[in-house]
């Protein structure tokens, strides 16, 4: 008799916790809620601009002037072409990422050490430029972090300032921008 009360009480326990379960269960057709993406975007305009304003950019533009001076003392004319060269490519390329869309990764990777900081404090799951996106789903939630990225660089107030202006302006094309004449 107890053997059979214990048996009755498993099949109870049993029963009721493959009825509680399947009960649980979703139906595999239906959609269950997705996390919610959350990407950080950034205007790599402002970050050109931040860019050019550190002591390693000054320092290199510095460096490059001086050779070319000193190139053109020694009549070094092959060099101080070069360099020339250099120094327009250089400029031509700062116009297409201060004023257009051009990527600024080079500059992003000066500070990527401190890129996931970033990312944590502002709860994001990825960093892209707002200008490299192609789809953008509805479920995605996106977050700008110009400016924390823009602070990695210590710009002064007026480059700031720049950087914030930005935002009210539309990038021209990269086309228009190789086409700056300075």
């Amino acid at each position: 008799m107890r053997a059979v009360k214990t048996i009755v009480a498993l099949v109870l326990v049993f029963g009721s916790c493959l009825i509680y379960t399947s009960l649980r269960a979703e139906d595999p057709n239906t959609k269950t809620a997705k996390a919610k993406l959350r990407v950080g975007t950034f205007d790599s305009r402002a970050i050109a601009i931040a860019y050019v304003d550190t002591d390693d950019f000054k320092q290199a533009l510095k460096k490059m002037k001086e050779e070319y001076k000193k190139a053109k003392a020694d009549g070094d004319e092959k060099k101080a072409k070069e360099l020339g060269a250099k120094g327009e490519a250089q400029q031509q390329l700062l116009h297409t990422q201060g004023f257009s869309t051009a990527s600024v990764g080079e500059y992003l990777e000066r500070v990527k050490d401190k890129i996931p900081a970033i990312a944590k404090e502002v709860g994001v799951d990825v960093i892209v430029s707002k200008w490299d996106m192609v789809y953008q789903s509805p479920d995605a939630e996106f977050v700008d972090v110009t400016d924390q990225l823009v602070k990695l660089f210590k710009p002064d107030e007026k480059m700031l300032k720049i950087g914030e202006d930005l935002k009210n302006i539309p990038p021209i094309s990269l086309e228009e921008a190789r086409n700056i004449k300075d």
